[in-house]
């Protein structure tokens, strides 16, 4: 028993040190409890003056200096300028009907002096001209398409001679040099020109023999002497005719080496316009090619990606369904794109061909031409001879012809065949003078402005040429818009504009250079608007097409003016306009006259000199914490803006932002528009007091809160 005492102790002793360990954990844990509850604990007043408002703090923006316009805005459509329908005019000197050889192309541009089409294997030149092409020119023609000719050839480095709107030997060299220029042969006498010419000179003859054989017959017995003076004499007289056969004889040579000379290069390498066709038919079909071949590798990477997305992923394979179809539709029409690209290449192949063959042709005709008109050099050589030894009997014979007659009657007889005689030289003469190089009216074009663009080609490759042939406009931008009835009034001829394109961010200027005389002449605009046009300063092509903002300033302070935003205007209890200057914490009213109101800014002037200058700070508003801020009273806030409600606003709900009819209460967000205030008679309640008495916070008082305003 002695033994066991002492381990009962010790149990005892350790069973007390954890009770006493615990209830010391106890109290720590209380404490750590007590601490927190006590720091969640507030009084009233300490949470009123927690949820308190921050004290209101005015909106203000510096008055600025600057120019004020009134503008007139509207939406354009950009395209190219004065759309023009072509047609080539009937040319006297042909009969065969025209073959379109080469079409002009869509989209490309012709310029001064440039080779447009071919017509039957002949040139249409394009050049520069008030005056449509209306007829044939030719020697001994004159007028003012003449006179534009000559200025043409002038300007593309040609040598008309003097320019004076006739048709001289001067002109007909210049344009033979403008043919050859291009590899073409000028257009020289017809055949039925030709014909003219010879009949022409047979009159001659005839005349002269019968004032001849008249004379002599008047003579009596001399006729009989002198007959083969006579003979001698008619065959000088018709020294000029052949003198002219030579010269046409020795032109057709000519013209024969250039044809042949041309003939042979052509049946050689081809007509050049047709190579560059066919090579750009070719160039054209490459690039149809791997269009097409782009968008099938395009729907192969579509067709993938909606095999490879899981069933639940709705949005994914919706998308890639979507670019699946598009890329389907585009090898649609790649697909159409190269079989028409294939299409014209077969044409430019057949046109190819046919310029070989037609220049084979040409060749053999040209070299039966050039034979036969040195045969016929020879032989008007050989007559000429002949005539020039007989005209050594003409003196003798003119003496004999020439006495006087003895009676009226014989002079009046031969003064009729001389009449005769007269008139078939005068004709022959202006036969004569008309002949040599020719432009025929239909391989001429003028368009008063150069270059032009082909919007679209009525006439292809290989078929007649019947009616309109293309459709051209100047390479210059013009702009469409409208005019609503306030506005028609407004907008003059000559007016600037201001274009603005936001996705290009192009903005450039322009001029108005037309403004319909009544509404409803432009059928793309509504009955009642009134169409104008618009041409902008250096417009980039990538325009086309665009809708642009135009802005034309119709009114505006012709000069530098102080402005400020319209919301910071009020009236006054006299009527007079003011507005309220932040002077360091200090405000103040300036009453302001005002002027042209514009780009939600208004031109104002102080009544007093110097009471507002550039810089000056103006309130438009304020900000206001958890209560909405008062609205404007006599200690100096402005008064209700002029035009806006006055009508008493509903008071904000507790806790609720400032009231802002528009925008927030710093001006973010606003409508711009003149601002609402809260009526002077209205109040903002005061919170209830603390339970300990203290008075509770108060929303901004009257004396400086402002009303609250739309941002500018």
């Amino acid at each position: 028993m002695c033994e066991v005492a002492p381990e009962v102790g010790s149990i005892k002793l350790a069973g007390n040190a954890q009770k006493v360990g615990a209830a010391l954990v106890a109290v720590v844990l209380l404490a750590a409890v007590g601490w927190a509850a006590a720091r969640q604990i507030k009084s009233p007043a300490q949470i009123a003056a927690d949820t308190a408002p921050p004290d209101a703090s005015l909106i203000s923006v510096p008055v600025e200096r600057r120019a004020l316009a009134s503008e007139v805005i509207v939406r354009g459509t950009v395209r190219y300028g004065k759309p023009q329908e072509v047609a080539l005019p009937v040319s006297g000197l042909k009969n065969a009907a025209q073959i379109v050889s080469r079409a002009p192309r869509a989209d490309s541009r012709l310029r001064d002096g440039e080779v447009g089409l071919s017509v039957s294997g002949r040139p249409v030149f394009v050049l520069r001209g008030e005056t449509p092409m209306h007829r044939d020119l030719g020697p001994g023609e004159s007028g003012e398409d003449v006179h534009q000719l000559e200025q043409a050839l002038a300007r593309l480095g040609f040598s008309p001679g003097a320019i004076d709107g006739q048709y001289d030997g001067a002109t007909a060299g210049a344009v033979a040099e403008l043919y050859r220029r291009h590899d073409a042969v000028p257009f020289g006498l017809t055949d039925s020109q030709t014909e003219r010419l010879s009949t022409a000179a047979g009159a001659v003859a005839a005349a002269t023999d019968h004032l001849l054989q008249t004379r002599v017959a008047l003579r009596g017995a001399a006729a009989d002497v002198n007959q083969a003076r006579l003979d001698a004499a008619a065959a000088a007289e018709a020294i000029p005719t052949a003198r002219a056969a030579i010269y046409n004889a020795r032109t057709r040579i000519a013209e024969g080496r250039d044809l042949l000379r041309i003939a042979k290069r052509l049946e050689k390498s081809g007509d050049p316009s047709a190579r560059r066709e066919l090579a750009a038919a070719e160039v054209d079909v490459t690039a149809k090619q791997n269009a097409l071949n782009e968008a099938i590798g395009a729907r192969d990477d579509a067709q993938r990606e909606v095999n490879t997305l899981p069933t639940d992923a709705e949005t994914e394979r919706a998308t890639a369904s979507t670019a699946l179809r598009v890329a389907l539709t585009a090898i649609t029409s790649a697909r159409a794109d190269l079989a028409a690209a294939q299409a014209a290449r077969s044409a430019a192949k057949r046109v190819s061909s046919e310029s070989v063959r037609k220049a084979r042709d040409d060749g053999r005709k040209a070299s039966r031409d050039l034979a036969l008109a040195r045969a016929e050099a020879v032989e008007g050589t050989r007559t000429l001879t002949v005539l020039g030894s007989k005209h050594r009997l003409a003196r003798t014979r003119v003496r004999i012809l020439n006495q006087a007659p003895a009676n009226f009657v014989e002079a009046d007889i031969i003064a009729a065949a001389m009449g005769d005689l007269r008139r078939v030289q005068g004709e022959y003469s202006q036969l004569a003078a008309r002949s040599g190089v020719q432009v025929p009216a239909d391989e001429v074009l003028f368009f008063p402005q150069m270059p032009v663009r082909v919007d679209s080609v009525a006439a292809h490759s290989g078929t007649q040429l019947n009616g309109e042939l293309m459709t051209v406009s100047n390479t210059r931008l013009a702009i469409d818009s409208s005019l609503s009835p306030q506005e028609k009034n407004l907008v003059k001829t000559g007016d600037l504009v201001r274009i603005e394109e936001q996705d290009l961010r192009i903005t450039i200027r322009g001029r108005v250079v037309q403004v319909a005389d009544r509404p409803g002449t432009n059928r793309n605009f509504d009955a009642a608007r009134t169409a104008f046009a618009v041409t902008p300063f250096n417009a980039p092509a990538a325009l086309v097409g665009t809708s642009v903002k135009l802005s034309i300033a119709v009114q505006s302070t012709q000069g530098e003016v102080l402005a400020v935003p319209v919301n910071a205007l009020s009236i006054g209890a006299d009527g007079r306009e003011r507005v309220q200057v932040d002077r360091r914490g200090r405000s103040e009213l300036v009453y302001v006259r005002t002027g042209l109101r514009a780009q939600g800014l208004v031109e104002v002037s102080p009544r007093k000199a110097g009471a507002l200058k550039e810089g000056d700070l103006v309130v438009i508003g304020a900000r206001a914490g958890g209560a909405a801020a008062k609205g404007p009273t006599a200690a100096g806030a402005p008064a209700t803006p002029a035009g806006t409600s006055t009508a008493p606003t509903a008071a904000p709900a507790a806790g609720g932002g400032a009231a802002n009819n528009g925008g927030a209460a710093n001006g973010g967000g606003g409508s711009g528009a003149a601002a609402t205030t809260t009526p002077e008679t209205s109040t903002t309640p005061e919170p209830p007091p603390a339970p300990d008495g203290t008075p509770g916070p108060k929303s901004p008082s009257s004396g400086g809160a402002q009303g609250t305003f739309r941002g500018p």
